[in-house]
């Protein structure tokens, strides 16, 4: 029994000290290190988080992505899919991480490894100066159809606000709030970011809701995981996550006039 006891503890301490000097059991790493391709999942119509251009994969997410791959010294393959089958693709194996504006689903924490949050897209109201006013008393505007018109409806239903002006866009709305059409906007964080790009003027309150995003990865890719949180820690220190922001949250345009 002793001897058992001490091969068992010579083993985890094997184990240990392996894993410590980078030789991994991580079978999703071991595949990209074998093939010299991680590929990565992406539903390509998310702006500014995916999209193609000149028929390449780009995007902040595929930023995110590229640096990975840099990371781990291999080259990158971006392969489309859609947001309703991903997670199953996953699990096939059809790619080794999905970078695709990807909420945290913890429900699907059984087939799932999810990175560090990378990027909160929660609700925030947007002014184009401090007030003073309450943004639920003031002119207030939304997207049409967005998650922010969701969010003001239940508002309105429970008589906490009046009802907003809606708009078509984003730049519809910016243009409404640079021509006074409403005094403040509930817009997602990357919509926020635009506008603040766009004028230095643009005020962004505390956020209303949380909504984290994040690099999806199969359970069973522990190390890879920690290559993707090291990547993203990296990518922030370094001002990389600045520049990103700066590439792919771009300015609104700004209308010539206002319509009176």
């Amino acid at each position: 029994m002793a001897r058992i006891i001490i091969a068992c503890y010579v083993a985890a301490v094997l184990v240990s000290e392996c894993t410590a000097t980078g030789v991994t059991v991580d079978p999703v790493l071991a595949r990209i290190q074998t093939r010299g391709v991680l590929k990565v999942g992406y539903d390509p119509g998310i702006l500014p988080f995916t999209t193609i251009i000149a028929n390449q994969a780009a995007g902040f997410d595929m930023e995110v992505a590229r640096a990975v791959a840099d990371r781990l010294g291999v080259a990158v393959e971006f392969v489309p899919t859609g947001l309703d089958a991903a997670y199953d693709e996953l699990q096939q194996g059809h790619f080794d991480i999905i970078a695709s504006a990807m909420p945290y689903a913890p429900e699907q924490g059984w087939r799932a490894r999810f990175s560090e949050f990378y990027f909160d897209d929660g609700l925030f109201v947007v002014t184009m100066r401090a007030t003073g006013a309450r943004w639920q008393e003031s002119a207030l505007g939304v997207v049409f159809g967005s998650d922010a018109d969701t969010y003001t409806r239940r508002l309105r239903y429970a008589g906490t606000i009046a009802t907003p002006t809606y708009f078509d866009t984003p730049a519809e709305l910016w243009q409404g709030l640079l021509c006074g059409q409403v005094s403040h906007v509930v817009v997602s964080y990357s919509t926020a970011l635009r506008m603040q790009h766009t004028h230095d003027a643009v005020v962004v309150a505390p956020a209303l809701t949380f909504a984290p995003l994040v690099i999806v990865m199969p359970y069973d890719a522990v190390a890879l995981n920690d290559v993707v949180n090291t990547t993203l820690a990296t990518a922030r220190r370094t001002g990389a996550y600045t520049k990103w922001g700066r590439q792919w949250f771009a300015p609104f345009p700004v209308p010539t006039r206002c319509e009176q």
